[in-house]
């Protein structure tokens, strides 16, 4: 099988291939909303370590293990260790994890598309036009009384919810929980005498009764502050910031229509996801050198040519200073415990590790050829600054504009749209190469989890390239359409969401990047840490130094499986890290 199976046309197509499938919506979509949500600068420092600390010993296996094997996932643990190996259940998770990922991955890479097209045709431009002509009669309509209310509101918006969020951070995780639900059922007409029966309940209430007071002085403080500022204003430059937020909440409404709209039309989601397969299929079935590694090899330099474009045009915005704070300056107080496994979780993600990507674009290599250290590196550097280049591709641009930087997933869908409405012509300009790359960067990710899964058949059942990419690209996205309708009106699984409490396309999300992939990523690093013969390791490794290898050996032995097995625990519920840091730091 080795002697004729498919290699890369050189080591550099490789880097870029194995980049490829990394660098996508995981960095362009996902990074950036996630480091909002967390805060920015610590979360991304974290992240960073995660990446060195985690993230690149695996990676490292994962090609180890299929340069060594030449097989993918399934196959090359049977091939190493033998036909009746227990460890070929890793390579199972992974084919699976593929198939689920790359299931609702075209869905949304198919709004991407959607996106691209309502770019060309201008879509933000009747959007931005309506609410400059509702802006302007706001303007002569609104009471100056309304209009500074407006503008108060809008200063101190985040500021009060920074205010609460560390004031909340005095309480134990437990506290605070049974306190949320003691006072949603006093909102809904609950009789406090009867909450306070429940001891828990009780104590909750009064610990944070009590400690009301000093946060109401405090978001009394901010808003004086802002009353001062506007009432320091001149009537017109009132008028003017007024006018100014009326028309951004109104272009913020009808972008958040037009997106959640998509979101309902199972069948525009659909036909866009079916369209991203086909382009996916014709890719891998076209063959590893001739198809992955060519396509990448034109996408990637685009990719990173419209990510730069776009950071080139934020340093020139008002807004940049602030992002560059809010990316690379750590503050404590932003980050919840949490966001620290949410960091270690996104590292497997982003790197395309657990999931048999990395094992099975490592077997297009030739065993003992070298460079593993440093074509691992190479990846792993490559897709993190290019995560770090879409934070600072999108802050610069959500700060100039007022936007909220931890508005979650919507930030590309709907805040960034939102940007690009108020730009004017420009701003079409800049939403086509903005979407464009999503479109690129998840491309680039989809094809190598669709080799994933049609390789096995490949390997494993001696299938033409051709047919399993066919055959699996076709039943993969039979098994997407779910996820393109999950959130439609008409969906027929009536009792998926009332049942598991989300859509099914965040189920499936939730199941791949929350236990899969961490899943799979300890168990290689067990196996080739603890497992894997050691002449194969040592002849992979065989130009690095005794000292570096010894690094290696021992975040993935030790470091790797301990801070995943964390992750898992928490996941599981056996440990709160929340709660177990606040015991800690009290």
């Amino acid at each position: 099988m080795s002697q004729n199976r498919s290699q890369w046309g050189s080591r550099f197509g490789f880097i870029l291939a194995a980049a490829g499938s990394a660098v996508g919506l995981g960095n362009i979509w996902k990074f950036p909303y996630i480091t909002g949500e967390n805060g920015g600068g610590l979360f991304v420092l974290i992240y960073l370590a995660c990446i060195v600390l985690v993230g690149l010993p695996i990676l490292v296996a994962e090609i180890m293990i299929g340069r060594a094997a030449q097989a993918q996932p399934v196959m090359a643990f049977k091939k190493l260790s033998g036909d009746r190996t227990p460890w070929s259940a890793v390579g199972w998770l992974g084919v699976i994890s593929g198939f689920i990922i790359l299931s609702f991955y075209v869905v949304v890479a198919g709004w991407a598309m959607d996106y691209t097209v309502k770019s060309v045709v201008g879509f933000t431009t009747p959007i931005a036009e309506k609410a400059e002509q509702d802006a302007l009669v706001y303007r002569s309509t609104a009471s100056s009384t309304e209009m500074q209310q407006l503008i108060v509101d809008d200063m101190t918006r985040l500021d009060l919810d920074r205010a609460e969020r560390d004031w909340r951070r005095q309480f134990p995780p437990m506290t605070w929980e049974h306190w949320t639900v003691a006072k949603n059922a006093m909102d809904e007409g609950a009789d406090v005498d009867s909450i306070r029966e429940h001891p828990d309940k009780a104590a909750a209430i009064d610990l944070v009764t009590s400690a009301e007071p000093p946060l109401d002085e405090i978001k009394d403080g901010i808003k004086k502050k802002a009353e001062a500022s506007v009432q320091a204003m001149d009537p017109v430059a009132v008028r003017d910031a007024a006018e100014t937020i009326h028309r951004r909440n109104n272009i913020r409404d009808q972008v958040t229509s037009v997106f959640v709209g998509l979101l309902q039309d199972g069948w525009t989601s659909t036909f866009w996801a079916a369209l991203f397969m086909f382009i996916s299929i014709l890719v891998v079935a076209t063959g590893v050198s001739s198809g992955i590694e060519r396509t990448c090899r034109v996408l990637m330099p685009l990719l990173v040519l419209c990510i730069l474009t776009l950071v080139v045009y934020g340093i020139f915005k008002p807004g940049f200073g602030d992002a560059v704070a809010f990316v690379f300056k750590p503050d404590a107080n932003a980050l919840e415990p949490k966001g620290v496994l949410e960091a270690l979780g996104h590292a497997f993600f982003t790197l395309s590790l657990g999931m048999g990507a990395m094992i099975t674009y490592g077997s297009y290599q030739r065993s003992k050829s070298g460079g593993l250290m440093s074509q691992s590196v190479a990846i792993a550097g490559l897709d993190t600054m290019i995560a770090i280049l879409a934070c600072m591709m999108m802050f610069p641009i959500i700060f100039s504009y007022g936007q909220d930087p931890s508005s979650g997933p919507g930030l590309v869908f709907m805040s960034m749209p939102l940007a690009f409405a108020e730009m004017g012509e420009l701003g079409m300009l800049l939403s086509i190469i903005f979407f464009g790359l999503l479109v690129f960067a998840a491309l680039t990710s989809a094809i190598s989890l669709l080799e994933v899964v049609a390789s096995y058949l490949i390997d494993a059942r001696n299938w033409s390239r051709s047919k399993a990419s066919w055959i699996l690209g076709g039943a993969i996205f039979g098994f997407g359409i779910i996820t393109a309708f999950a959130n439609s009106a008409g969906f027929k699984m009536v009792s998926w969401l009332p049942g598991y409490g989300q859509t099914f396309f965040d189920t499936m999300d939730l199941l791949t990047s929350n236990w899969m992939l961490p899943l799979g990523g300890l168990l290689i690093a067990l196996y080739a840490g603890w497992v894997m013969p050691a002449r194969v390791r040592q002849a992979e490794l065989s130009d690095l130094s005794g000292f570096w290898t010894g690094c290696w050996l021992f975040l993935i032995r030790f470091v790797a499986p301990i801070l995943v097995v964390i992750v898992l625990l928490d996941k599981i519920g056996l440990v709160d890290v929340n709660d177990l840091s606040y015991r800690i730091m009290h």
